[in-house]
């Protein structure tokens, strides 16, 4: 598996300047060594947040929470411990590789990209010929085509190989077809999970496309939502739907509101609300707690 090097990781936390990274988010007021401000992880009304320039790290004595520059912007932003890295390396000049295998690096890149390709062909196909009748649906759940355009909404239609043939012609190995979670495999042949559904990708805190979650319509299959599987990429118990979007209003108002379906964010999210997150299926977890309190 392809991971940072332990020296890359110590040189971005040592050379990181807690007041920088902080004050770019929070209005910090020296007192004494230290400077205050409102915590920006919980509401209040008088300065509880301290940093401490000299040790590194910053601490909320309202709400106990507290590290160093990287567990900042990984709170902050609402990102995993990588991309974390990778922002804080991006600032300060400071490459951020991954060392393993060639194949493991590829492997991934190619998952991402499988994903890409899956989207802007759902995409398209909902603003085509095929997709007519499924785009008319969403019109007239009162969705508009900015925000179809926006969270990416696609169709894939009722062939077994739609997405398969696009895939097919790019290349990717076994491996990736089998562990995208975008293929089912019977007979000694792959075949698309998802078929005359329409379709939602789900993206990552960093807004790449991670897995997808497709609403029947146009036949009578009894399993209304279907969600691709875990994979390599995709831990359920981790992403919010929307959060990539959303993440910004959620920060601004202080509080999130939860709903169950991608339409149901969606259609708050174009009526001015936009502080909503949903989650991928049924389970909500400690996991997703974390990403929002």
């Amino acid at each position: 598996m392809a991971r940072i090097p332990q020296e890359t990781i110590d040189r971005i936390r040592e050379t990181a300047d807690i007041f920088d990274v902080v004050s770019h988010h929070v209005d910090l007021k020296k007192r004494g060594r230290n400077f205050f401000g409102l915590c920006p992880f919980h509401n209040e009304k008088t300065p509880s947040f301290s940093v401490a320039p000299d040790k590194g790290i910053y601490h909320c004595f309202g709400c106990g929470n507290g590290g160093n520059a990287i567990n900042f912007i990984m709170e902050y932003e609402k990102i995993n411990f990588v991309e974390a890295l990778q922002q804080l390396g991006n600032q300060l000049g400071i490459p951020v590789e991954f060392t393993g295998s060639d194949d493991s690096k590829e492997f991934f890149a190619s998952l991402y990209e499988i994903h890409q390709v899956a989207a802007a062909l759902y995409q398209s196909t909902l603003f085509g010929d095929r997709g007519v009748e499924a785009k008319k649906y969403l019109l007239e759940r009162g969705l508009s085509e900015e925000s179809l355009k926006l969270f990416k909404v696609g169709f894939a239609p009722e062939n077994s190989k739609y997405l398969l043939n696009v895939i097919k012609s790019k290349n990717y190995n076994r491996e990736v077809l089998e562990k995208s979670g975008l293929f089912g495999f019977s007979n000694d042949e792959f075949f698309d999970r998802f078929r005359s559904r329409i379709m939602f990708p789900i993206s990552n805190s960093s807004g790449k496309i991670i897995a997808f979650g497709g609403r029947v319509f146009g036949t009578d299959d009894p399993a209304k939502y279907m969600n691709s599987p875990e994979t390599p990429l995709y831990r359920k118990s981790e992403i919010f739907y929307g959060l990539n979007i959303t993440r910004e209003a959620i920060r601004q108002k202080g509080f999130t509101i939860l709903v169950e379906g991608y339409t149901d964010l969606i259609q708050l999210f174009q009526a001015g609300i936009k502080n909503v997150v949903a989650v991928s299926g049924t389970a909500f977890t400690d996991r997703h707690v974390q990403q929002i309190r």
